[in-house]
């Protein structure tokens, strides 16, 4: 039988751990359907995508239990971040980098959001 001793030694999280991190995960997920109802520009992008951000890594820390290995399983990970790095720094330099009549018109990377003042309701005449 396992002591609470041997738990504590290979240092298991407690449930108000689990606890607390799946609060947060809620804040966070509160946070982006929030933040995505606010027009911010080029900027909903940014934050929408450090908001994934820290929500996958307390997933992957803590549910998954990163945190608690050490080693091959850390470097796994290291490897497929640069990895993912690397390849969204391509993918920008591309789409910045290429002939002007090659993108589409009106392409929000390059050119920002378009964003136009609602129209006034139409008045409907009597018949």
């Amino acid at each position: 039988m396992v002591d609470a001793s041997t738990e504590a030694e290979h240092g298991d999280l407690s449930p108000a751990r689990y606890a607390l991190i799946y609060f947060c995960l809620l804040i966070l997920t509160v946070a982006t359907y929030l933040l995505s109802r606010l027009s911010l520009g080029t900027w909903s992008l940014v934050i929408a995508l450090v908001i994934a951000i820290a929500k996958s890594s307390l997933v992957v820390l803590f549910f998954m239990q990163l945190w608690q290995h050490r080693g091959s399983v850390r470097l796994a990970l290291a490897t497929a971040l640069i990895w993912l790095l690397l390849l969204t720094f391509f993918v920008v330099a591309d789409v910045r980098t290429r002939f002007p009549l090659s993108n589409p018109p009106q392409n929000p990377i390059l050119d920002g959001p378009v964003w136009a003042p609602p129209e006034p309701p139409r008045q409907m005449s009597p018949p």
